[in-house]
């Protein structure tokens, strides 16, 4: 799976890459055929913003999370977005199959 990261208005550094990468690897286990994903991470006036799009086979999720203080807050909120509209793909999936 490739990952990109892309920030606006700070500045992307390993810490946050290494978290990024962890949090999304993990929704391999959701969808195992995820070509693409792209997160955006960005710092407004207040708060941090952080948008993920993945991109699989037949299946485009895209899941946003906002917090004021903190950004890795922010990426556990996209990343749980995205699981649940996984799950609930896969559930969609596994019903059709029977």
């Amino acid at each position: 799976m490739e990952i990109q990261i892309t920030g606006k208005n700070m500045e992307v550094t390993d810490g946050i890459k290494d978290w990024v990468h962890r949090k999304v690897t993990k929704l391999d286990k959701y969808v195992p055929r995820i070509v693409e994903s792209h997160v955006f991470v960005k710092k407004e006036k207040y708060y941090y913003l952080e948008e993920i799009t993945l991109l699989a086979s037949r299946l485009r999720v895209f899941g946003e999370g906002e917090d004021k203080d903190n950004l890795y807050t922010a990426i556990d909120q996209a990343c749980d977005r995205v699981a649940k509209q996984l799950k609930k793909y896969r559930e969609k999936i596994k019903k059709h199959s029977l």
